[in-house]
């Protein structure tokens, strides 16, 4: 049975919420983005997708680290 978990994904519940909860924000906004270079401008996209980072790492350290109260 030890060597079963050893294997297993390593990290706390929380820990692998926040980072599934991150690839489910951005990398859609990295798809969306290269859509939006195509129509716009990549100057526009790339401010896009730099608000949507900042808005997506600030909720994920409220999560992480306020999490523990949910």
């Amino acid at each position: 049975m030890a060597e079963i978990r050893r294997f297993s994904a390593s990290g706390t519940p929380l820990q692998i919420l926040t980072g599934v909860y991150l690839a489910g924000v951005l990398l859609p906004c990295l798809v969306t983005a290269l859509t939006i270079v195509r129509e716009q401008s990549v100057r526009f996209a790339v401010g896009l997708m730099v608000r949507q980072a900042i808005a997506a790492i600030a909720f994920s350290m409220v999560l992480a680290w306020g999490g523990r109260w949910l």
